[in-house]
């Protein structure tokens, strides 16, 4: 399969036709719309008839310009009708300071919120997807990070955009009406000195587009280097080992690739923009020219014409390049568009959050195949077997067996390549939110939440519980030991980032995430994916004292490497290569001597 970065290249290279930008658009101004307060809205109506603004400013320039002239020449009398003028002017260049700073407020707040807006959206999309994505599946995690950085704000910041194109061109309008009246060659002189820039705009959106979407890996890979040098969980390694300066080799190695094709683009674009703007420069001092030469032909003309195309010059050549230029912006806006949108085609989870847990919840799994995306190797081999309501398995095998992957499929978290996966008699995708409420999970990879130790327990369950109830529960799963001793108790937070810098150690951890699956009332199976593999060995034997009690009468799928608890479950399933070798119980197991006996007797030492 071709990354999505090629296919973001190729497409860069293609133009959209207008049926296509024209339905991109239509979404852009719904995300936009939906993003903004009602200050906004009439902050961008207001816009329109604040747009005549700058003419109205040069008309009154000219006028008070004629004015003074006035005064000079008729003495006294004028100087009221002057006076008065120049009032108007202040108060129009007032009004036009209070607008721009009010524009430009709502402007940030509009920024933040489409910020958040686009931050709320990658979090559910990366929640909401297939599992499969999260391993990177088709570039995901490349996408996410564009969409995140760039295009999700030109999404959010298309009727702004569009808003502001259609006031420039009211401006627009405005000047040119107030110009022809001067001279019509004046007009078509500064608007046609904009092309150069229009071009450019056009071909170097293009340009960004294709270098962002062609190098974003390495941009991904410096900040991942970056965060490995710093980040909490790693940070006492690298100072360990020294790993610093290899890191920083690394970061500064994909920085210097990707800053090096930025660079190269940006002195392009810095150079060829200062030679349009010196040309547009150059005609602006050419007009004036031209005006002055007018005003020595004819000085009836007078000094408020000159003041009048002064002003409004520039500003036609201002308005001029921002409608051509946003209008070229705007369609290479497009393709960042369509990378935001195209979010939509990704396959998502479907769940039902009225759906109940499964009334019968034996579990099938009848052939299954399994290989994860973006690799070759197959880990499961038509594998089949069938757990009973209410049974307790132990599944056991060397790394790589298939263990864990048995868990992700029982979890649907992935989708077996062939083969089927029954809970109570009914495919497990058929409805996924039964089929996860059926279930509680202590994954390998346990989650630690920045949190409450209370919300770290209960974000797996949204029932009310007593705190004499969590106490009995934490209890049973040895984490009321360090729980009880905290300041706040069960409200004390902890993480990397708490206040108080008060962090667990890896085994408090994963009790909390044993007492977090255990608080699950209605889970009808607990699957435990190595629940001791971060205790100590006193940690570990409480846990088995207390198995049965914490388990109940639940369905109970045990993954682990140490064996000692295997003597507490009713079956063993032994893995190997990802199909099942061995299938019984502890003493038939090791009466067989086959790899399941010869796992136990290499760590017996430690059991007896």
């Amino acid at each position: 399969m071709a990354k999505w970065n090629e296919h973001s290249t190729a497409r860069g290279e293609e133009k959209l036709t207008f049926a296509e930008a024209r339905k991109i658009f239509v979404k852009a101004l719904a995300v936009s719309v939906k993003i903004r307060g009602a200050g906004s809205v009439v902050i961008n109506l207001l816009g329109f008839p604040m747009a005549f603004l700058p003419m109205l400013v040069s008309v009154w320039v000219r006028d008070f310009s004629n004015e003074i002239q006035a005064v000079y020449s008729k003495g006294e009398a004028s100087a009221v009708s002057a006076l008065g003028v120049f009032a108007m002017l202040a108060a129009l260049y007032i009004v036009q300071l209070a607008w721009n700073t009010l524009r430009d407020y709502i402007t940030r707040v509009d920024e933040l919120n489409a910020v958040s807006y686009m931050k709320e959206r990658v979090l559910r999309v990366t929640c909401d997807v297939k599992y499969k994505y999260v391993e990177n599946y088709d570039n995901f995690k490349e996408r996410i990070y564009f969409v995140n950085t760039a295009a999700g704000r030109r999404v959010a910041n298309s009727i702004t955009s569009i808003m502001a194109w259609l006031q420039n061109i009211i401006t627009f309008v405005s000047i040119v009406a107030v110009l022809l009246g001067v001279d019509i060659w004046i007009v078509v002189i500064l608007v046609g000195a904009c092309i150069p820039a229009v071009v450019l705009a056009y071909f170097q959106k293009d340009e960004e587009y294709l270098t962002k979407t062609k190098w974003i890996h390495e941009s991904l890979m410096a900040i991942a280097y970056f965060f490995e040098a710093c980040w909490p969980q790693s940070l006492n390694e690298v100072r360990f080992f020294g790993a610093y300066p290899w890191l920083r080799r690394k970061n500064v190695d994909y920085n210097r690739i990707y800053s090096t094709k930025k660079n190269e683009m940006t002195r392009r674009h810095v150079l060829f923009n200062s030679l349009a703007d010196i040309f547009r420069s150059g005609v602006f001092v050419f007009i004036l020219l031209i005006t002055a030469r007018q005003i020595f032909d004819d000085p009836a003309v007078g000094i408020g014409a000159f003041m009048l195309v002064f002003t409004m010059a520039g500003q036609l050549q201002t308005v001029t390049a921002q409608i051509f230029i946003a209008a070229a912006q705007f369609v290479g806006d497009a393709k960042y568009m369509k990378d935001f949108f195209d979010l939509d085609e990704l396959d998502y989870e479907k769940r039902d959050k009225n759906a109940l847990p499964r009334e019968k919840f034996d579990i099938d799994f009848q052939n299954v195949s399994f290989t994860y995306p973006n690799t070759q190797r197959e880990i499961l081999h038509g594998l089949s077997v069938r757990i009973r309501e209410g049974e307790k398995v132990a599944i056991v095998g060397e790394n790589g067996s298939g263990k864990s992957t048995f868990v992700s499929l029982l979890t649907a978290m992935y989708e077996p390549d062939a083969g089927k996966i029954e809970m109570g008699g009914k495919d497990i995708h058929a409805s996924l939110s039964a089929t996860r409420k059926t279930l509680s999970a202590v994954f390998q990879d346990f989650a630690r939440y920045e949190a409450s130790l209370r919300e770290n327990i209960t974000v797996s369950d949204t029932r009310d519980i007593s705190d004499t109830e969590l106490r009995t529960l934490c209890e049973r799963t040895g984490a009321w030991e360090f729980i009880e001793p905290q300041p706040e108790g069960l409200d004390e937070i902890v993480g990397s980032f708490s206040a108080s810098g008060n962090n667990l150690s890896g085994g408090q951890w994963q009790k909390i995430a044993l007492t977090r699956c255990a608080y699950r009332e209605d889970a009808k199976i607990m699957v435990l994916d190595e629940p001791t593999a971060a205790l100590d060995p006193l940690a570990e034997a409480e846990l088995y004292r207390s198995f049965a009690e914490l388990t109940g009468d639940r369905t109970t799928i045990l993954i682990s490497h140490r064996l000692g608890i295997t003597q507490l479950v009713d079956r063993i399933l032994v893995f190997d290569d990802g199909r099942i070798v061995e299938d019984g119980a502890h003493a038939e197991l090791l009466a067989k001597g086959g790899l399941y006996a010869r796992m136990y007797r290499a760590q017996a030492q430690w059991y007896e």
